[in-house]
């Protein structure tokens, strides 16, 4: 698995997880530990989330920097297209 592919899937974990305790939260909205947990996670997933596209550009349209790159986004390939 290229570099690319890892840092992928290690964003769509994270945001996994992240949904899941924001599942949970849904029902449960007063578990501190939850809360907690979604609060760690969520941090995790931006931090990963902006590394993957400071490297490999934006996963979705609020990744996009206009100033820096303006709409040469689309001229990269979408990360389902990108073989391992």
């Amino acid at each position: 698995m290229n570099q690319r592919t890892e840092m992928l899937k290690k964003v769509q974990q994270l945001n996994f997880v992240m949904i899941d305790a924001g599942l949970y939260l849904n029902n449960a909205p007063d578990t501190s530990a939850a809360l907690a947990l979604f609060q760690k996670y969520q941090m995790l997933y931006k931090e990963a989330k902006q590394e993957f596209e400071d490297r490999f550009g934006p996963l979705c349209y609020e990744g996009i920097n206009i100033e820096r790159d303006g709409w040469s986004w689309i001229q990269s390939p979408w990360p389902w297209e990108v073989e391992d």
